[in-house]
């Protein structure tokens, strides 16, 4: 029964991948006439809302002398037909019936990252193995639970990810995943290019076009491997997509970053990002490279000017432990990790299972490692790979299975049942006196699901009932699936 389900979801990722490489070809396409009128419009208000929101001085610059000071940065815009963007005062004046002008239209509609997004998103989700495909759902269901909206509706929830060097030069003191300093690099000589491309024709087949929302980097900047490009172009030759790229280190060298970005469009991806570390950064950056070459580049405006708040995990959590601060549950943002799958380092041969989640201390890097192993070629990978999903993406609770709530839900009791709650979901079991003694037999804690299918069983509840409201806890992802502590031995 399962097979036309997962053809349908190749078919339906196929049509995504090639909607997105279409989308690229057509903004390319604009992006080659540099006097298109549409190109530099767009370009040049995004370039406007860069500066606007990195640098507090450009602001007040432009609150007193909106037109002069656009002029002075060589911003082909006009300010009064972007003045929703930046007079909070007009805003104010004018309520819901704030005027859109074509060229704001046109901004939105050719720069819209969270349409990218939703395309990666549903490619992620169209998984050809079934178990993989069932664990990533209840890892979205958990992280619903955990996480603010706006940062739920940016998750990707990528399935796989590669380091091609162990370590990152940059050091970003913020880090929400530590990198290490900078070490060995996957070098692509005839041996590592072989396993790599064996490695990608293996996710390709356990994974299915799902693989090709994965990515390159990870706790690491892609431009330390002077082979990246080689390396990605692997990748949309194996998977079908060419990786989106995020560097710290855009002015490294500038001409292989134009030779990158042109290689990107041309393979079809629809965006790639640079972290902008500083104030003298941006100023580089955008002396450096026109606006319209940087349409469909992203800038994560990272300086202390933007006030962007830092994910409270890895070395920024812990310069925030370090200052006397306390974790929050529910914090703005704990996690800068975006996989929920497989998170490979292709120097020490790694494989990792992981997850988003806050931080804390058993997780300070903000995502569940649920199991880890190394592997020396494609076939022991494929060995430790079907033990990953066997041992971790049941796609039912099975007899053996520990039940316990997650420890980050409120439990309450109810007159006909219970509810789990966190600060921004809560989960009701109800309309039935039944639910309500299941609730607390699980609440307690320390049974499997054969105990507390054995324990209904002798007041007529059978098994087999148990067991269906066990897997609807299972699926909407409130059971505690978290791998148990290792026990040091002394």
């Amino acid at each position: 029964m399962s097979k036309p389900i997962q053809n349908s979801s190749a078919e339906l990722a196929n049509r995504l991948i090639t909607q997105v490489i279409q989308a690229c070809k057509n903004k390319t396409l604009k992006l080659e006439q540099p006097n298109n009128i549409e190109t530099v419009c767009v370009s040049h208000i995004k370039r406007f809302m860069e500066r606007w929101t990195a640098d507090p001085e450009f602001q007040n610059q432009v609150a007193v002398e909106p037109y002069k000071t656009i002029a002075r940065y060589g911003l082909k815009v006009d300010p009064e037909e972007i003045r929703p963007l930046w007079d909070l005062k007009f805003l104010k004046e004018v309520g819901e019936r704030v005027p859109i002008s074509a060229s704001l239209r046109q901004w939105h509609e050719f720069f819209d990252e969270s349409r990218v997004c939703e395309l990666m998103q549903s490619i992620a989700s169209s998984s050809s193995e079934p178990r993989f495909k069932a664990w990533r759902e209840r890892q979205i269901a958990r992280t619903r639970s955990q996480f603010k909206k706006w940062l739920q509706d940016t998750l990707v929830h990528a399935p796989v990810c590669f380091e091609l060097s162990k370590g990152c030069s940059v050091g970003c003191w913020f880090c929400g995943v530590s990198a290490p300093r900078l070490g060995d690099i996957f070098i692509y000589n005839q041996e590592n290019a072989k396993l790599w491309y064996e490695v990608l024709e293996l996710m390709k087949e356990i994974l299915g076009p799902a693989a090709g929302a994965g990515f390159c980097y990870w706790a690491s900047d892609p431009l330390d491997n002077p082979d990246y490009e080689r390396f990605c172009s692997d990748f949309h030759e194996v998977l079908g997509i060419f990786p989106q790229t995020t560097t710290a280190q855009p002015l490294k060298d500038p001409a292989r970053i134009r030779a990158l970005l042109k290689l990107s469009r041309k393979k079809g991806c629809l965006l790639n990002r640079f972290s902008i570390l500083s104030l003298k950064m941006l100023n580089q950056v955008h002396e450096e490279f026109s606006a319209e070459e940087l349409t469909l580049v992203s800038l994560a405006l990272q300086n202390k000017e933007a006030n962007k708040i830092k994910a409270n995990a890895g070395r920024a959590r812990e310069r925030n432990l370090n200052k006397g601060e306390e974790d929050n549950e529910f914090p703005e943002q704990g996690t800068i990790a975006c996989v929920s799958g497989f998170l490979f380092n292709m120097v020490d041969r790694s494989v990792k299972l992981i997850s988003p989640c806050n931080a804390s201390d058993r997780w300070p890097l903000g995502y569940i490692v649920y199991d880890e192993g190394t592997f020396s070629d494609a076939h022991d990978l494929k060995i430790l790979l079907e033990r990953m999903i066997t041992d971790n993406m049941p796609l039912t609770v099975r007899p053996n299975d520990l039940i316990n709530f997650r420890r980050d839900l409120k439990y309450e009791s109810l007159t006909d049942g219970f509810q789990l709650s966190t600060k921004f979901k809560t989960f009701k079991f109800r309309h039935e006196p039944y639910l309500k003694e299941l609730g607390e037999v699980i609440h307690k804690g320390g049974k499997t699901a054969e105990d507390i299918a054995s324990i209904f069983e002798k007041h007529g509840v059978s098994p087999a009932y148990t067991f269906h409201n066990l897997n609807l806890m299972f699926e909407r992802g409130v059971l505690d699936d978290e791998p148990k502590p290792k026990v040091v031995k002394s």
